[in-house]
Order: C-alpha cells, then sequence, then structure tokens
C-alpha cells in the first residue's frame, strides 16, 4: 500500500505520440484516481513551460523528443524545481546513460515495454522521495559492472536536426554542401557541426564516423 500523502498529485507527460500520452495517463488515472495529469506535452520545449506553468509533482519523460534530448528536458525541468520526481521512459533497454540520469538527479528510468506493468509502482517510488533507482532490469546493472566508458547514444544526445547533419558529415559534405542539401544558411551548418562535435566530444570526422556506425544512425 502506497505511504503517499493523500492530496491530488500532478504530473506532466512529455512524449511526442499522442497515443502514448493518452496511454500513460490511462494508466495512471486507472491506478490512482487522485492522481491528476496536469499537462501533456509533445516537445521539450513545451514540456519546459508547462513545467513553469503547472509547477508538477512529478514528469513522466520520453527520452527521444523531436527538438530536444530526454536528459535536457530533465535537466531543465530539475533546474526550475529540484523537488521534481522525474521518470525517463525509452523504447531501448540498456545502461548506457544510466550514470548520466544518476547524475542528473532522475529518479528512475524505464523502459516503455514495462510501463504497463511498472510505471506506477515506479513513480510511487520517485514520489516518495527514494533514491533514485532503474526499474527495467536490462537498465539494473551498476555503473561499476560497466567495463567501457560510458556514453550517451548519438540518437539521444543530438537534436533530429543535428542527426541530419551528421548523416551528411561522415558522407564527407562540406558545410556548404550540407546547407544546401538541408536547406539552411551556411552560418546554420556550421552551428550544427559545432555543436555536434561538442556534445559527442569528439574532433575529426574519423571519430563522427566510428559514432555514427556504433549508434547506428547511417
Amino acid at each position: 500500500m502506497s505511504s503517499l500523502p493523500r492530496e491530488k498529485i500532478r504530473i506532466l507527460i512529455a512524449d511526442d505520440h499522442e497515443l502514448a500520452r493518452k496511454g500513460i495517463a490511462s494508466i495512471l488515472n486507472t491506478a490512482h484516481p487522485d492522481w491528476e495529469v496536469c499537462a501533456e506535452a509533445a516537445s521539450a520545449e513545451a514540456a519546459i513551460q508547462a513545467g513553469v506553468d503547472h509547477r508538477p509533482d512529478a514528469a513522466i519523460v520520453d527520452l527521444s523528443l523531436p527538438d530536444r534530448n530526454g536528459l535536457e528536458l530533465a535537466r531543465a525541468l530539475l533546474e526550475n524545481d529540484r523537488n521534481i520526481a522525474i521518470v525517463v521512459l525509452t523504447m531501448h533497454a540498456g545502461a548506457p546513460i544510466s550514470a548520466q540520469l544518476r547524475r542528473l538527479g532522475v529518479k528512475a528510468y524505464l523502459v516503455k515495454s514495462d510501463a504497463p506493468k511498472l510505471l506506477v509502482a515506479t513513480l510511487e517510488r520517485a514520489l516518495a522521495g527514494e533514491d533514485s533507482f532503474f526499474s527495467s532490469e536490462a537498465a539494473l546493472r551498476p555503473p561499476t559492472d560497466v567495463k567501457a566508458p560510458e556514453y550517451i547514444p548519438a540518437q539521444f544526445a543530438l537534436t533530429p536536426r543535428e542527426l541530419d547533419v551528421l548523416r551528411l558529415l561522415v558522407q564527407d559534405k562540406s558545410n556548404r554542401q550540407v546547407a544546401a542539401e538541408l536547406q539552411m544558411s551556411v552560418r546554420t551548418a556550421e552551428t550544427h557541426h559545432a555543436s555536434i562535435l561538442a556534445k559527442l566530444n569528439v574532433e575529426t570526422l574519423a571519430e563522427l564516423m566510428k559514432i555514427a556506425l556504433r549508434d547506428k544512425v547511417i
């Protein structure tokens, strides 16, 4: 039985798929009629604004959003309210981003396929203020068990537009060619190029190619 206080809990759901948002809301409302989904957002920017406007107690955040990734959204929500309980949902099992999520203060990391059976209990524990934990079995392995350095996969670290630029860069396209192909200014292409290098912590085309192949973005 949950030890949560009886007052209404306000929850923000951030996912770019409407059916996913409605499904999550249905799961929560069925289990806890006293919980309220105070806002839904299809983008990170909308979710950040909803966090300011509605001051939710908790946020359920998709790791892959069209404008920013879930890590950046979680950071922004926590900067606005350090007490918000954040649960990150992802389509991909595994531990590569667990350390980054823990450092941010995210309460839980849950694979979407596990959400129907684990989401309610996960959110209850997060709202109860328990230390960070990771509900999906594949994400439970502690960082000390990972021999290779942890990394954020490119498809999570970069925005969709940056991924488009990355795919062209690894074809040895110049910034001018990238700009022409994606119908943007050369300065915008240069900005994306610099952002990609910074986010992925690399300096050369060879390193970009290695990451693109590793993370299957080409």
